[in-house]
């Protein structure tokens, strides 16, 4: 059976894959002329890493927001601080409810696209009620990010500083968003070299 800790930790490991697909998706698909050149020289690849990286984070929105009982999440760790800390409890559940609606709608990408095929709705039709936005992205990153730095704290030790140094400190964020750059820059000089040929 996981303890708290464990489950914090699983959580913890979670938003920061969460973080770095996002890192990794903004850095791709920047709106950046010479990078639009790269992915219009490269559709397939970008095609598959778009959807990739999206799908990616509408499952990871989906595990950590998932209410049912058993499962690991924000959701239910909030759930389990509710007796010892009510105050942070209904505070954090205040900003999850607030938050509701970008969370709601990646879930629903997740379960009608990403993970299942509903006979109903083809993937575009989905895509065409959520219309997901890298705004909504943003929001539920920062509210995963903010409220899992409140639990890891609530849980004590190091993590907190462990989580910032080693995995979500500006540095490495930057390190991640440069490396996609240079996958950027390999294709723009291949374009360029296509075009000199």
């Amino acid at each position: 059976m996981k303890t708290y800790e464990n489950e914090v930790d699983e959580i913890i490991d979670v938003v920061v894959k969460l973080t770095w697909s996002y890192t990794i998706f903004r850095a791709l698909f920047e709106k950046k002329d010479a990078d639009r050149e790269a992915r219009e020289a490269h559709p397939e690849f970008f095609l598959i890493m778009h959807d990739s990286l999206f799908c990616g984070f509408c499952v990871a929105t989906a595990v950590l927001f998932e209410d049912k009982e058993k499962a690991t999440s924000i959701c239910n760790l909030v759930k389990e601080i509710e007796v010892s800390k009510p105050e942070l409890a209904k505070k954090l559940n205040e900003r999850i409810r607030a938050n509701r609606w970008p969370i709601d709608e990646l879930q629903k990408s997740r379960h009608q696209v990403c993970a299942h095929r509903w006979k109903s709705k083809t993937p575009q039709q989905v895509f065409d009620e959520v219309r997901p936005r890298v705004s909504m992205m943003k929001e539920v990153l920062d509210l995963s990010r903010s409220i899992i730095s409140e639990l890891a704290e609530e849980a004590g030790g190091e993590k907190p500083k462990d989580m910032e140094r080693q995995q979500l400190s500006k540095e490495t964020l930057e390190c991640i968003a440069e490396d996609a750059g240079q996958v950027m820059r390999a294709f723009v000089k291949t374009c360029q070299r296509s075009e000199t040929n």
